[in-house]
């Protein structure tokens, strides 16, 4: 077959599909963009949760000493002498001071542990519940709602798609 000739059944084979098939296969052009977005996106939400790590792991450090301090100024002690020294927090021996802080610390982490679980149940949701319907989802446009549908259309045709049939 000459370069001519294919390019003619090329062309011939552009000018019989039909628009929804012609939409179909913009949309797997465009779908290499789209993936790289969805990594962005991904790579951003798991930096969050990588950094919010730390405010985490310090507040839970603040409220095991804070913890400490409430016993140890119960009993009259100076609080947390058994830190090291560059560890050593300020506290008031005040109970009720201490108690605050040991409930806002709490309430921190709390508040950070529901964001970064919020955000896993998000990140879950997109990259592993809709991932099976990802290539799906453009489909719904052209009114193929089923896959028993999605069977019988053109796009079983294509040879990329044949392995969602």
């Amino acid at each position: 077959i000459t370069e001519r000739e294919r390019r003619e059944i090329i062309e011939n084979a552009e000018k019989e599909k039909s628009p929804e098939q012609n939409l179909f296969e913009k949309y797997l052009e465009r779908r290499g963009q789209s993936n790289f977005l969805a990594k962005l996106y991904l790579a951003r939400h798991l930096a969050i949760i990588c950094l919010s790590s730390i405010p985490i792991s310090y507040l839970s450090a603040y409220y095991a000493r804070q913890r400490q301090n409430e016993f140890t100024c119960a009993l009259g002690e100076p609080p947390d002498i058994s830190s090291y020294a560059e560890l050593k927090l300020r506290v008031n021996c005040k109970l009720p001071a201490v108690q605050l802080q040991r409930i806002m610390a709490a309430v921190d982490i709390a508040l950070l542990c529901t964001m970064n679980l919020i955000i896993l149940v998000n990140l879950l949701h997109l990259f592993v519940v809709r991932k099976s319907n990802f290539v799906f989802d453009k489909l719904h446009k052209v009114g193929i709602k089923t896959r028993r549908r999605w069977q019988k259309s053109q796009f079983c045709d294509i040879n990329i798609l044949a392995m969602f049939c």
